[in-house]
């Protein structure tokens, strides 16, 4: 035990190569720089992708409106207006019957995820700046 006391007493602790801590920090710095930019470009194909999800959703919903005979039974409220008001439940069902829920529900949530993904798009784009106003120049 003595020896062993001894010897950590005689030797030198070993001192870090120069310049050691900057290499760090600019290692950490360039994985942050590599993160904010997989980040960014990944919202940026996310939102791309729910674009076409919408553009995909309107076309069908556009077909589905058309095949439903939701517009020919919505344009009843314009040429009998009386037949509506006397047959009121039966047609309020039938226009439930006739719209095309699937296709308005994939258009919608195409719209709330593409809203959703520019926010977060916004937020990387924001880091991004961020983190650039924050290097030594």
């Amino acid at each position: 035990m003595k020896n062993y006391e001894r010897f950590l007493a005689e030797t030198q602790s070993p001192e870090p190569p120069a310049g050691l801590a900057k290499a760090i920090l600019l290692r950490i710095e360039r994985r942050e720089q590599r993160i904010l930019a997989v980040k960014l470009v990944l919202t940026v194909i996310v939102f791309g992708a729910s674009l076409a999800v919408i553009w995909a959703g309107f076309g069908d919903f556009r077909t589905s409106v058309a095949e439903s005979g939701f517009l020919t039974l919505g344009s009843l409220a314009f040429s009998d207006f009386s037949l509506i008001v006397s047959n009121l439940p039966e047609f309020a069902l039938s226009m439930i019957e006739a719209f095309p829920v699937f296709s308005a529900a994939a258009m919608l949530g195409g719209a709330g995820f593409a809203i959703w993904s520019l926010a977060a798009m916004f937020d990387e784009f924001s880091a991004v700046e961020r983190h650039r106003s924050l290097l030594p120049r």
